[in-house]
């Protein structure tokens, strides 16, 4: 009671004051609720794509925020005079003060550096600055506005050291890629290729949408894609295809359509007035075929190039659709796509269909699963023949005969020859106009009109292709991952070539149907477990996994002819068999593999990687191939003595080595390709009693002991920026040695075989790759400069007993190559000519009979040079006449945005390569200008050369050999993002308009008269680079339209 009575008193004592406390403790409070007063904000926040769900919105300084909503919706209380900070994965911080404001909307912009800043790999991602391989990425943020047929003809002048080179100008056709030159004899030397982490032909790439790509990285170096083993032996190339993000479905509209148009050949083209012309100031009179020609131009009014009937030019028009959204668990993405591409020559024509469809999916906390499948048809009419045989006849000659040209026909040989029936030089009469007594008439070939050589032929190939893959992971604990995927692809060609009874002079007898179908098939399974753990500043990686691989090809091919008419164009109409075949074969491949990866602060980087491929290809002594490989890097720019400096902003050197092998070789049977361990059996004839029975004889000659190519390659290298990485590159210097190469080497007569498939021979390429990137303004107006250049020497080291080996050309000139070591392979053989004692024109006229019956006709024969001073012409003087791959490869690349205004463009080109051009002897009449009988022995007897070997053919010597350098102004754009005012207006969350251009300036070098120096005919690497006047590059000029919404 005490107790109780005393805290009564206390409790009055105090009373009062503490009532007063009270008060004061109120007034505080409430003047400082008065000053921060409490607002709710509301607001949508977007990007260029559409809606973001999942941005991060904080009060600065605080612990108070919100996340938007699958809309992009958010609603935040916080006080007035905050600022909010936004911030999500991909794109840049943003702080904005409310001032009052109860909603603020956001469009939020891509951080480019920051998307960069992860890379695919084999088999995984890492960190940018992690990398201590040869590792370029390109992302999509244009290439998709590019009128081209392929994606990997996007990537032109885009990468140093990938040389992507238009071999096949056709609609659709697909270029040829390198990657670091050529290393194989037999092997195929183009780069493997990975899409969403899943090996495919490189034949769907003719098959994606671009549209549909995110992003490419090429992995160069072989410490780099020696995790795909053989796969990765000539480089890799990976693409990431756009996946959906949580949200609303946003839909994207993408068209473009255009004019493509040949870059002709001006040194080819042909004009009968221009050469008569030419012939009247040269000799004073007409000879009489040239006379015959002037009478057919003067009945007919036909004095044209072929070049201006062949190179018609076409239109090209995409259009594709996509959608992409999901929820926060489960996210889809899904595309259409049409192409329509005309090509540049007559008959040229190419369609692409193509879809896609990519589901990934989040089954809870710890499993995730993914399905991905994309089917594509495509339909494309291919040229029936080398352009350069058409285009090189003559200008006079009609596509049809009229009646004025019926009086000019040889009845006696052609009694059936009407109005409306194709012209042949063939058919005409031979008529004596100068009077002499003796009758001749114009030619050129003879056998063909052009016209029907093309229109009369019709060769389709259709391609249906299905790529398809899904993969299930599962987080096993922090950081452990398991991972399989299984991946198809399935692909069916039928190529259909029906040559008509109207395409050649000889008629129906050289009419046929030529039916190919081929069944391709390849499963692969990737099971991968991987570990990511950081502790403190030691950052760890590891990878081990196992890939089982199958494929599978049946081929099968006939051919009928006996066609009378061409009513049924196929087998129907055929009244015989010619030709039958079917192959099938299957190859089986498994591989283990392993990586390590550790960085410490961030700045000291090692990867290690392993990998043992077995392959169903070789024996089973020889059956495993190991491919290990190391490399190491260091950040110098963040060591302390570097912190602060502004100059040199970024800093890392890296270098790496490794192993590769390849298996993939052809000796030009697919049977023996598959098995060439094992003694093969074909299929003979033979007679016995005088009666033809069935029987078998030996395909090959077994090589148990063949075994994989191996290759090695050395890379050092250095990453920089300085100015705050206003200024960006590398520099390379790699070193790549292939050996023990699979070729066919000769072998004894006795054996029944003149060769056999050894390992043998060495090769090594190396040269240096230079990449700078500048921002030279970064304001309103910004402009950004891109250098990439890129050198390779290549060199033949070891080639047993095929060194100094001779290989002709397969067009019956006798054109030559040789494979010397201390030369690079396919190198150009024969006589040097000799430019100072030869003129064509004077020798034409001294030595060849009937100079001028040709139009643009050059001398068949030239004089060469003796280069060992024997006095006479023999192999001894022959010598190295150029190779087939460039020196450097560069482009420059421009980009500049005002406003909502963009503007860029690309030069690119080639120096230091050489094609062997045989289209010269073509198109300029070589054969139809022979040394006369005896001209040789005359040339002595005039003292223009001193002995009769000096004069030899053209097409032997360094007539032929033509510089392939070329410059292009590659790639021009020009594009406006229309103000999100109209946009809204229009219910559309983007709207670009664009127009572009390809190949605008594409210029040869003076001793090259074909139509594309990048054209090549076949695709032997130890006789490469050789044409006959090439499929035309081309220009194409588009307008574009891109529809968000």
């Amino acid at each position: 009671m005490k107790k109780t009575v005393q805290i009564t008193k206390f409790s009055k004592r105090y009373l009062l004051p503490a009532k007063i406390l009270v008060a004061v403790i109120l007034m505080t409070v409430s003047l400082s609720a008065f000053a921060q007063q409490k607002v709710t904000v509301t607001g949508n926040v977007t990007s260029a794509e559409g809606s973001l769900p999942g941005v991060a919105i904080m009060e600065k300084g605080t612990q108070n925020g919100a996340v938007t909503d699958l809309e992009g919706n958010y609603k935040l209380s916080t006080s007035e005079d905050a600022i909010l900070v936004f911030t999500f994965i991909g794109y840049q911080r943003t702080e904005l003060p409310i001032n009052g404001r109860s909603t603020i909307d956001l469009m939020m912009v891509e951080d480019i550096e920051q998307l960069e800043e992860i890379v695919v790999i084999g088999y995984g991602t890492q960190k940018k600055s992690h990398l201590t391989g040869a590792i370029s990425k390109v992302t999509n943020e244009k290439l998709d506005q590019l009128p081209v047929s392929r994606v990997d003809d996007a990537l032109i002048g885009q990468v140093s050291g990938v040389n992507i080179q238009a071999t096949n100008a056709e609609a659709g056709g697909a270029p040829t890629i390198t990657i670091r030159g050529v290393g194989s004899i037999t092997a195929d030397s183009g780069p493997a290729v990975v899409v969403d982490g899943v090996i495919v032909s490189a034949d769907f790439l003719g098959n994606l949408d671009m549209n549909d790509v995110a992003s490419f990285e090429v992995l160069k170096d072989a410490a780099s894609a020696a995790i795909y083993g053989s796969e990765g032996s000539n480089g890799v190339i990976l693409i990431t295809t756009k996946s959906g993000q949580a949200g609303d479905t946003k839909f994207s509209y993408q068209t473009y359509t255009g004019y493509k148009e040949a870059h002709g050949s001006a040194d080819y083209r042909k004009s009968v007035a221009d050469w008569l012309a030419f012939e009247q100031a040269e000799t004073g009179e007409l000879s009489e075929e040239s006379l015959y020609m002037q009478k057919i131009v003067e009945l007919t009014g036909v004095d044209r190039d072929w070049q201006d009937v062949f190179f018609d030019g076409g239109t090209v028009t995409s259009h594709s659709l996509s959608a992409r959204g999901g929820t926060e668990n489960t996210t889809f993405s899904t595309a259409l796509r049409y192409l329509s591409d005309e090509g540049v020559v007559i008959t040229d024509d190419y369609k692409l269909y193509t879809a896609k469809l990519k589901v990934d999916s989040k089954l809870n906390d710890k499993l995730k699963f993914g399905v991905s499948v994309t089917p594509s048809y495509t339909k494309q009419r291919r040229l029936p023949t080398s352009i350069h045989n058409p285009t090189r006849q003559s200008p006079w000659l009609p596509i049809y005969h009229t009646e004025e040209t019926l009086q000019l026909i040889n009845r006696g040989s052609y009694p059936n020859v009407g109005v409306g029936d194709y012209f042949y030089e063939n058919q005409l009469i031979e008529l004596d106009f100068d009077g002499d007594g003796s009758s001749t008439r114009p030619r050129t070939s003879g056998d063909s009109n052009p016209y029907a050589q093309y229109v009369e032929r019709e060769h389709y190939e259709y391609n249906t292709k299905l790529y398809a893959s899904t993969y299930l992971s599962w987080k096993i604990m922090d950081g452990l991952t398991a991972k399989t995927s299984l991946g198809t692809t399935i692909e069916y060609r039928k190529r259909e070539r029906y040559d008509g009874v109207k395409y050649h002079a000889a008629g129906a007898s050289r009419a046929q149907y030529d039916l190919q179908n081929r069944f391709r098939t390849r499963l692969i399974s990737d099971n991968t477990l991987s570990y990511n753990k950081d502790i403190g500043n030691h950052e760890f990686g590891a990878l081990a996994g196992i890939t089982i691989q199958k494929r599978t090809s049946s081929n099968s091919g006939i051919i009928g002819n006996g066609f009378s008419n061409d009513l049924l164009k196929n087998l129907q109409g055929a009244t015989q068999i010619a030709e039958f075949e079917e192959v099938n074969t299957q190859l089986r491949k498994i591989g283990y593999f392993a990586r390590l990866n550790y960085a410490y602060a961030g700045k000291y980087l090692v990867n290690a990687s392993f990998r043992r491929d077995g392959s169903s290809v070789f024996g089973v002594n020889s059956k495993w191939g190991n491919f290990p490989a190391v490399s190491v890097g260091w950040n110098v720019s963040d060591e302390d003595f570097l912190s602060g400096n502004n100059l040199l902003s970024h800093l890392k050197l890296r270098v790496s080595y490794g192993l590769t092998g390849a298996e993939r070789f052809n000796v030009g049977d697919d049977v023996v390709n598959s098995w060439p361990y094992l003694a093969l059996l074909q299929n003979s004839n033979a007679i016995i009693d005088g009666t033809i029975v069935n029987g078998v004889s030996p395909l090959n000659i077994a090589n148990s002991l063949l075994q994989w190519e191996a290759s090695k390659e050395f890379n050092p290298a250095i990453d920089f920026g300085f100015f705050d990485n206003r200024v960006t590159g590398s520099l390379d210097f790699y070193s790549r040695t292939s050996n023990e190469l699979l070729l066919q080497n000769p072998v004894s007569y006795v054996t029944g075989f003149t060769d056999g498939i050894v390992n043998l021979g060495e090769v090594r390429n190396q040269g240096w790759e230079f990449e700078l990137r500048t921002k030279n303004m970064v304001n309103d107006l910004t402009w950004s400069t891109t250098l990439i250049a890129s050198t390779n020497q290549n060199e033949l080291l070891s080639f047993g007993d095929s060194n100094n080996a001779l290989i002709q050309d397969t067009y019956g000139r006798n054109s030559q190559w040789i494979n010397r070591i201390g030369e690079p392979i396919s190198s150009f053989y024969g006589y040097v000519v000799d430019t100072e004692n030869y003129d064509d024109a004077d020798f034409r006229v001294a030595y060849v009979d009937k100079p001028w019956n040709r139009i643009n006709g050059q001398a068949d024969d030239t004089i060469v040079r003796d280069i060992n001073g024997d006095g006479k012409i023999t192999e001894d003087d022959k010598a190295i006449l150029g190779d087939p791959y460039p020196d450097i490869l560069y482009s420059v690349t421009n980009a500049f945005t005002y406003g909502d205004f963009d503007f860029s463009f690309m030069l690119q080109g080639s120096v230091g390569a050489q094609v062997n051009n045989i289209g010269d002897q073509y198109f300029f009449n070589w054969f139809g200008n022979r040394t006369r009988s005896g001209g040789e022995a005359q040339a002595v007897e005039d003292g223009l050369v001193p002995h009769e070997s000096f004069i030899q053919e053209k097409v032997l010597t360094s007539e032929v050999i033509a510089s392939a350098d070329y410059f292009s102004l590659r790639n021009v754009s020009i594009g406006y993002n229309m103000p999100a005012s109209l946009t809204s207006k229009l219910g559309l969350s983007k709207l670009r308009v664009y127009a572009t251009a390809q190949n605008l300036i594409y210029l040869t070098a003076s001793d090259y008269s074909g139509f594309n120096p990048e054209h090549i005919d076949g695709t032997d690497p130890r006789a490469y680079g050789s044409q006959r006047a090439g499929t035309p590059i081309f220009r194409t000029m588009t307008i574009g339209l891109n529809l968000d919404f």
